[in-house]
């Protein structure tokens, strides 16, 4: 079965630097869709909106630089190969601790962006992409000044605050800035259950179901309780009962 066009989103502040790295594109011939992006925030939108297969992003961007553009889309299910445009060197050790496929200087070269491209291809056809959706084994967070990869299975709960959501790990916490419902899709069913709005919790860390009056609740085996909101509570009691959460049990108080 024919591979689909390869899509690209040009990330850049410049409108020459964005015109002129479309041309580029246009001319290796190896792209189908070519969208253009003029700063980080309309590429973060973009890129949840299109799932484009390849950026090729510029670092130094008002607001939202092309660093933190790369650390977000290392958050979501499927990771776009991502070739840095830059007309700076001094980003180069960031960009490749963020997984770069490449790391261009303006004005770039049509000869070298078509190397990086076509290195690019070849990751996602070493990676198996089929352009379909993926769950990611890992999750990067922001970390000080830098970024810093989870394993999704270390992970005990999540909690929204806000724009954000708080990752809880033993002994420690991380922000992510992310939707719900992005990052649910990104943990596995067999491992976490919703059990609130705003609450994701790994299914082996809950200890209890509790009930309460009306009111539930689940006990992790840490001694925390979060609540179980009133349309998960007759799933969550269901599934405690055919010990799909981790062995625990429902106690009626």
């Amino acid at each position: 079965m024919a591979r689909k066009p390869l899509s690209v989103l040009i990330v850049d502040d410049e409108p020459l630097a964005r015109s002129r790295l479309r041309a580029l594109c246009e001319r290796t011939g190896l792209f189908g869709d070519v969208e253009l992006a003029n700063g980080g925030l309309q590429a973060v939108e973009k890129v949840r909106q299109r799932q484009p297969d390849i950026l090729l992003l510029d670092v130094d961007m008002p607001e939202f630089s092309g660093l933190r553009v790369a650390e977000f889309c290392h958050g979501l299910a499927r990771v776009p190969e991502i070739i840095f445009t830059t007309a700076h060197s001094r980003y180069a050790v960031q960009a490749f601790r963020l997984e770069a496929t490449d790391y261009l200087l303006k004005p770039v070269k049509e000869s070298l962006l078509r190397e990086a491209v076509e290195r690019a291809i070849a990751h996602l056809a070493l990676s198996g992409d089929d352009h379909g959706p993926d769950i990611a084994p890992r999750l990067w967070v922001q970390d000080g000044a830098g970024a810093l990869q989870l394993i999704v299975s270390d992970i005990e709960w999540v909690e929204a605050e806000r724009d954000y959501m708080r990752l809880y790990l033993p002994g420690r916490s991380y922000l992510v800035h992310q939707s719900m419902r992005s990052l649910e899709s990104q943990l596995p069913d067999d491992l976490f259950v919703r059990v609130h709005r705003s609450t994701i919790v790994r299914r082996d860390c809950i200890a209890q179901v509790r009930r309460k009056g009306r009111k539930r609740y689940i006990l992790l085996r840490d001694g925390s309780q979060l609540p179980i909101g009133p349309r998960y509570a007759d799933r969550i009691t269901a599934t405690a009962q055919t010990g799909r959460l981790g062995g625990s049990e429902t106690v009626i108080e």
